[in-house]
């Protein structure tokens, strides 16, 4: 016999689904929240004016040299993400909605990693997407900003390997920034009086959530496809060690994360592994911090 749906059967249908969807949430693990600035945002678009650099501190000898400045605009646009999921009322009557809450306990976990997907997807895709100074974050001809129109790279594509990523995220500004317009919520539609439950005997349920992932300073940052061993990874740390401002100066860019994909995972644990195959010690252990990013190739 189909058991009577009433309103406040639905009401309790929707705080039990509620509480599985944060319940969800809870239990989602975050891996790239290191390597982003959090910025909250108000409006549809962001703008950020970087600075193409910055005054650094000089001997004050004689009158005071006024840094000019270079300001770049960047934008970055809030996306919408949605999922969407109808309950039929039959399914209610029928007693046959057991496994909607580990559905929406889901849901709960998906939406608390929503941001850490985009900070990833933004790294993979950084050498085909612009960041302030008009180039792609990952590139080889950012420009200096000097007098002579010199360029520099944080990018090396010698081989054709799955790319791995040094990332400096000592500095206050990290090498991402994450943009929140809209936390992900869950709600659903169960008013029996509602046209739209009334007319399709479905009652909806929604999750949503608003943002963007974009960059920042692209010096904060490397990306490399070649095979990924000890020798490689001096070449492309030194490499970010040795990005030099207008100036001339050094900025003080020493790599704190390696982030590898599955593909390079097991050379990254063997190549800062703590003794070398014939026994010896490895100059370069402990290092860095390796992050295993499963959702990179």
């Amino acid at each position: 016999m189909a058991r009577v749906v009433t309103q406040a059967l639905l009401d309790a249908l929707r705080v039990t689904f509620s509480k599985a969807f944060e319940q969800g949430k809870t239990e989602a693990q975050i891996v790239g929240e290191f390597m982003s600035t959090p910025i909250p945002s108000s409006t549809a678009i962001n703008t950020y004016g970087f600075l193409g650099d910055l005054p650094i501190f000089r001997k004050w000898v004689g009158e005071k040299r006024i840094k000019q400045v270079i300001e770049k605009v960047y934008q970055l646009i809030n996306d919408d993400y949605e999922a969407t999921l109808g309950v039929k009322r039959t399914q209610v009557e029928d007693d046959q909605i057991g496994l909607y809450p580990a559905m929406f306990q889901g849901w709960g976990r998906e939406g608390k990693q929503w941001m850490d997907r985009l900070r990833f997807q933004a790294l993979a895709l950084g050498h085909t997407l612009p960041c302030f100074d008009g180039q792609n974050f990952f590139d080889d001809e950012h420009p200096q900003f000097d007098e002579a129109g010199t360029t520099w790279s944080n990018s090396d594509t010698t081989a054709g390997g799955q790319p791995w990523y040094l990332l400096d995220c000592s500095q206050p500004l990290k090498p991402l920034i994450s943009q929140e317009r809209k936390a992900p919520m869950f709600w659903w539609i169960n008013d029996l009086m509602d046209s739209e439950v009334a007319k399709t005997g479905i009652m909806t349920a929604y999750g949503e959530a608003r943002g963007a992932v974009g960059y920042t300073l692209p010096f904060l940052a490397y990306r490399s496809t070649r095979v990924l061993n000890a020798a490689n990874y001096i070449l492309a740390r030194d490499a970010m060690k040795g990005f030099k401002d207008d100036n001339g100066e050094p900025r003080g860019i020493r790599p704190t994360h390696l982030v590898v994909g599955v593909s390079n995972q097991q050379l990254a644990k063997d190549t800062f592994k703590p003794n070398l195959t014939n026994g010896e010690s490895n100059t370069l252990a402990g290092e860095i911090v390796i992050v295993e990013a499963d959702r990179l190739p």
